[in-house]
């Protein structure tokens, strides 16, 4: 199996073992930092740790995970993995940006509720890098880093205000932080929803490549 077939294990497993809050074979993010969870083994050996499990069992893998007994799985969503093919289609032009820090979580939360690009929690930022930029004042356009499996980066949270889209923003800073991930020997990733083909579109002309599915599924415990 990839690594990228399950980056949430790999990452809490690996680079970012530190944030890990470990249940057996379960691995989950702190809630304020991502939802995600991922396990090892079969689903059958999570029952004691998720006897202490106090929030939904989020996973992000190629399949749908059925949810083991006392559990339900909601609706699944489905993804696009894309994984940075060809470096030479990235943005040409510089794109003038600001580092964002958790000072500035509260504005880039406001942006990230206005488009919905994913999940962005108060801590999400810790993560990794983030960038945006700003115009007369205001954060219009953002992008960051979040998932990292060994030798590999997902670029996350991309968005831009509806008024300032059409201006090559969100292109821009993703080819910052690509180019940034390859100078430190990381291969750049991300997730797009299926049906988001403008997107896909976007980061295909980018140098992206569709890689594989990815399946949301959600777990919560049964009468929640």
């Amino acid at each position: 199996m990839h690594l990228l077939d399950d980056p949430v294990l790999a990452a809490l497993t690996g680079p970012q073992k530190s944030f890990a809050e470990v249940r057996g074979p379960l691995h989950s993010y702190p809630a304020d930092v991502a939802p995600f969870s991922a396990f090892e083994g079969p689903a059958a050996g999570l029952a004691g740790a998720l006897a202490q499990f106090r929030r939904p069992v989020v996973l992000f893998r190629p399949q749908p995970e059925p949810a083991p007994p006392g559990w339900s799985l909601r609706p699944t969503s489905e993804a696009v993995q894309m994984l940075l093919e060809d470096e030479s289609q990235l943005d040409p032009s510089p794109t003038t940006f600001t580092a964002l820090t958790l000072a500035q979580a509260a504005e880039a939360s406001a942006l990230i509720r206005l488009t919905q690009p994913g999940p962005f929690e108060a801590r999400t930022m810790q993560l990794g890098r983030y960038i945006g930029v700003r115009s007369g004042g205001e954060l219009v356009a953002m992008a960051g880093e979040r998932l990292r499996p060994p030798g590999f980066v997902e670029i996350s949270a991309v968005c831009t205000h509806p008024a300032a889209r059409g201006q090559g923003l969100a292109g821009g800073l993703v080819s910052v932080l690509a180019r940034e991930a390859l100078a430190r020997g990381e291969r750049p990733f991300l997730h797009v929803m299926t049906g988001n083909l403008a997107a896909r579109r976007v980061y295909g002309r980018l140098g992206f490549a569709e890689r594989a599915p990815m399946v949301v599924s959600v777990w919560v415990p049964d009468g929640a």
